[in-house]
């Protein structure tokens, strides 16, 4: 399952909430394992409802139509799939049903108070809603009986310890990254421009079987600066690669640096420092740990390693989110990092007569334990006679 259902458990009695109500794609997702193509592509149709209280059964309520359409994984685990009508005339699976829409809630608030009313939540409840405005509508038509909180960063909090089928998808989603950003640099070894290197990996992400979602790829040339992603490259230049593929809806975040030729002395020195920096940096990776804490060491330990105008990294979970961890109003607030969770630590810098270099990892923290789930080798690669070669 992809609920890490005691960690809800636990963060709904701290909060004394008696059931979340998730709205989003993403977070209906991860309540349920509810996912159909309708769904996750339209973005408003399905809903999960979880109490705290086990003996009352969760349920996902989504449009009549969408409750036989084909999921795109195993299914959800709740029982309970109730349909909501959108438009009169269509019903379950898409079949063609009566012109009427009689017996059925008729948008997204009635379905839930109709549900909350059903499960003995409707009087005195504190109902966590991912959407605050779908809670305020509930609680006005249940008379004002019910508080209505906000989850969305309440949901994030529950996320970032990932359980085992949560880290199957990560591990495979981390995979098929490097994997297309790999492709991606040898088409460049091989004489292409960034342009077209970029679409080398959105073609090979989506072979690989992952969702591309993002890749920033620069090309830099020391004592000039940025080029053109069209621009041809030359000895020397370096290519930087942020690469981001999902899986099963499960994100992953890796970086890369490319040379075209082998790296000369300086370029060797930089990169190195961050490479040696970073594997002393990997114990300060701790639960309990505060993110700008460790952000601090991380730069010290590279600055120590050889390079002292090193001067930040910026430090993320991962998860169903690029940012899975809270960050109230989309702001990027320090965070205590968690055992089970999963982090990225974006690794720049720029040296205008060196070079541009990136080296982001992603990192799996359990049971005291930093496990790199990439594969730690290649970080850096030299373009060399039409392959690229790793240089460690």
């Amino acid at each position: 399952m992809l609920l890490n259902r005691p960690r809800a458990d636990a963060l709904m009695d701290r909060d004394g909430i008696d059931a979340i109500v998730a709205s989003t794609p993403i977070n209906t997702y991860y309540l349920s394992s509810w996912a159909t193509d309708a769904s996750w592509g339209f973005g408003d149709l399905a809903l999960a409802l979880l109490p705290r209280d086990h003996a009352k059964e969760a349920a996902v309520l989504t449009v009549e139509v969408d409750t036989g359409q084909p999921q795109q994984r195993g299914g959800t685990w709740m029982r309970i799939v109730r349909g909501y009508a959108r438009k009169p005339g269509i019903g379950a699976g898409g079949t063609q049903g009566a012109l009427t829409s009689e017996g059925l809630p008729q948008n997204h608030p009635e379905a839930v108070a109709d549900y909350l009313r059903e499960i003995g939540l409707d009087r005195g409840s504190r109902i966590a809603f991912e959407d605050r405005g779908l809670g305020l509508d509930v609680a006005e038509m249940l008379g004002g009986a019910i508080e209505a909180v906000g989850a969305r960063d309440f949901l994030r909090d529950i996320r970032m310890v990932k359980t085992p089928e949560e880290m199957g998808h990560m591990r495979a989603a981390s995979r098929k990254t490097e994997l297309a950003l790999q492709i991606s640099a040898e088409a460049i070894a091989a004489g292409a421009t960034c342009a077209e290197a970029e679409r080398v990996f959105w073609s090979a992400a989506a072979l690989s079987g992952a969702r591309p979602v993002f890749l920033l790829i620069t090309p830099y040339r020391p004592g000039f600066g940025r080029l053109d992603k069209t621009a041809p490259l030359l000895p020397g230049d370096t290519i930087t690669f942020d690469a981001t593929c999902e899986f099963a809806h499960y994100t992953s975040d890796i970086g890369r640096t490319a040379v075209i030729g082998m790296p000369n002395a300086e370029q060797l020195r930089v990169f190195n420092a961050t490479r040696l920096g970073w594997r002393a940096a990997l114990p300060h990776f701790r639960a309990g740990a505060l993110s700008t804490d460790v952000e601090k060491a991380v730069t010290g330990c590279i600055q120590a390693a050889g390079n002292p105008e090193f001067r930040g990294c910026g430090l993320h979970s991962v998860g169903l989110e690029h940012t899975d961890h809270p960050h109230a109003n989309g702001g990027m607030h320090t965070f205590e990092l968690v055992d089970g969770m999963v982090i990225s630590c974006d690794l720049p810098w720029i040296g205008p007569d060196i070079g541009k270099f990136h080296f982001e990892d992603i990192i799996y923290l359990k049971d005291g334990e930093a496990e790199i789930l990439n594969n730690p080798d290649g970080r850096l690669l030299a373009c060399i006679d039409g392959r690229t070669v790793p240089v460690e």
